[in-house]
């Protein structure tokens, strides 16, 4: 569920459920990592239980040096001792990050794992209903806000639930009304941290759907900065970037808020403890209180309370800083869920046989619709192609053709109907095999030629690449280039006209060897030279293949055998 800045904080504002979705989420990613999550708390226990010790020996020694007057050489064994609670504390702090660390590595590897599978799954056509954006920014920096949480705000959970108990077990029996301070004060700090909290997740969401908002606008503009340009708006456009960033800078000074005012109350109530204990133990030490045990006490257990006092509130300090972290990863939970759980529409899974290529390749369509929401997209569509047909599908733009190609690449399926490969219901494991697609706008990566040629095929031998480079005339540009076929090209084809970006794409499909070719409006942005030169072409490469071409181009329709006219995504011919 998408929602705007403010609809979201109603949103959360009225209702629960979705936190609780997104922290039953991280719980189920947490369980691959549990032990190392153990291991992090593990060692920060044992830390702490060394701050005791490291207490005690401290108070010991400074007990027998100023107030019994004892020599030096009667403490050499617990400044020995000291100094190896001082290592074993270091190596715990050490262990602590390092499995901390190494648990957040792990989750967020497996959800990027879980992000691009799921992107395979929706197929470019669901794919670009989005900003590339903003799944670059859930992919990148929202599932790196998750690490935090595994490595920091967990094991500190069970290190808050066992320690201050443990510190408490321990300063009763020296002095029993320290412990009681320690007993009702400690309490408060998680409260009041979760009352401060409570619109934490909320925020923290909102200032995700900010940056989301934010990166998928900028890259948008930047990727369209030559139109901008020649339209005049690039001024404009930079004074709504400018807008757009000072929102995300709002919604972040607004978790920040939260932030502080949690650490706030924190040293507040840890402060004010702190001082309890102090003017306690002061003035039992000067005789000027006569309540508990402060009538009898000594240097040495004054020390040691004192001493333990403000460390019995660092994992509650701690807890509290990271629970923001905790907060962080629900709002960005949110927004990988949404990814995660946007339904695939499966099909079933059955496909054609692993010989097809040596089969007859029928394709059926049987009263196929497709609607987006309330959008009505195809209506009814009924049609048969034969092998080794040479199709088009004509029709104004809008009319449907891009969204029928789609559904016999798999990409998408139809809201009704069925489209069947060779008699069994199509799905996009069978349409890969069967199926060679050339876009509207082929994708050309940085890399060589040769690269771009065998991404179809990459376990194809170098004699098939240049077979299907000279079929499609790549030859004919590439020998005039430096390196020929190894010619390093830029991004999108940077340094290519169209039509030899086309004759690339082209080359890719002829070495894939498929039974059938799907060809997206081939001859668009090509001048009439161009054009003749690409279907000539498509012609030779293509004689022997089930061809569909989705084009209303005149020449492309002359050379086709079979015509197959769209209007308003119902078929008329």
């Amino acid at each position: 569920m998408q929602l705007t800045e403010t609809a979201n904080q109603v949103y959360f504002d009225k209702t629960k459920a979705r936190e609780k979705t997104c922290a039953g989420w991280l719980k189920e990613q947490g369980k691959a990592v549990r032990k190392l999550i153990l291991f992090a708390a593990i060692a920060g226990i044992i830390n702490g239980l060394g701050v005791i010790v490291q207490s005690a020996v401290l108070a010991f020694i400074l007990q027998a040096v100023i107030i019994d007057q004892l020599p030096w050489a009667s403490v050499i064994t617990p400044l020995i001792l000291l100094a190896a609670v001082f290592i074993l504390r270091s190596l715990c702090v050490y262990w602590h990050q390092t499995w901390g660390f190494e648990a957040g590595a792990q989750v967020r590897a497996s959800v990027r794992q879980q992000l691009f599978a799921r992107f395979l799954a929706l197929g470019p056509a669901a794919i670009k209903q989005r900003q590339s954006g903003d799944l670059a920014a859930v992919t990148l920096e929202q599932v790196d806000a998750l690490e935090n949480y595994f490595s920091r705000y967990l094991p500190q959970q069970i290190i808050v639930g066992a320690l201050p108990l443990i510190m408490i077990i321990v300063v009763m029996p020296v002095n029993w009304v320290v412990g009681l301070i320690l007993l009702l004060t400690g309490p408060l700090v998680p409260v009041f941290m979760a009352l401060v909290g409570m619109g934490a997740a909320s925020a923290n969401r909102s200032q995700f759907l900010a940056m989301a908002r934010m990166s998928g606008y900028f890259l948008d503009r930047l990727q369209g900065l030559p139109t901008l340009k020649l339209f005049g708006q690039a001024t404009r456009e930079l004074e709504n970037i400018d807008r757009i960033a000072d929102d995300f800078r709002e919604k972040t000074m607004a978790v920040l808020r939260i932030a502080f005012l949690s650490s706030a109350i924190l040293e507040f109530f840890s402060a004010v403890a702190v001082a309890l204990v102090a003017v306690y133990v002061g003035l039992g030490l000067l005789g000027l209180i006569h309540f508990g045990p402060a009538e009898h006490i000594s240097l040495g257990e004054a020390l040691f309370v004192l001493l333990l006092a403000p460390e019995f509130f660092m994992p509650l300090r701690q807890l509290a800083i990271n629970y923001h972290d905790k907060a962080a990863a629900l709002g960005a939970a949110d927004a990988i869920l949404a990814i995660l759980e946007q339904n695939t529409d499966a099909m079933d899974t059955s496909c054609a046989d692993d010989s097809h290529h040596d089969k007859i390749n029928l394709i059926e369509i049987n009263d196929v619709s497709k609607s987006y929401d309330q959008r009505q997209i195809l209506t009814r569509i009924n049609l048969q192609i034969t092998a080794g047909e040479k199709i088009v599908l004509a029709g104004e733009s809008g009319a449907g053709k891009t969204t029928l190609l789609n559904l016999l690449l798999g990409f998408e399926v139809p809201t009704e109907g069925r489209v069947l490969l060779s008699g069994q219901t199509l799905n996009r494991e069978s349409a890969a095999e069967a199926i060679a697609w050339v876009g509207q706008n082929a994708y050309i990566f940085h890399g060589s030629i040769k690269d771009n040629i065998a991404l179809a095929d990459p376990d194809a031998s170098g004699q098939s690449i240049v077979n299907a480079a000279q079929a499609a005339g790549v030859t004919e540009f590439s020998a005039q280039l430096p390196e020929g076929l190894l010619t390093p090209i830029g991004e999108r084809g940077y340094g290519l006209s169209g039509g030899q970006v086309q004759r690339i794409a082209l080359a890719r499909a002829f070495l894939k060897n498929a039974g059938i070719i799907l060809l997206d409006e081939p001859t668009a942005n090509l001048d009439a030279a161009n054009k003749a030169l690409l279907l000539d072409v498509i012609d030779q490469l293509f004689a022997n293949k089930t061809l569909i071409i989705a084009s209303h181009d005149a020449e492309v329709i002359h050379r086709m055998d079979r015509r197959v006219e769209l209007q308003q995504g119902r078929l008329v011919s």
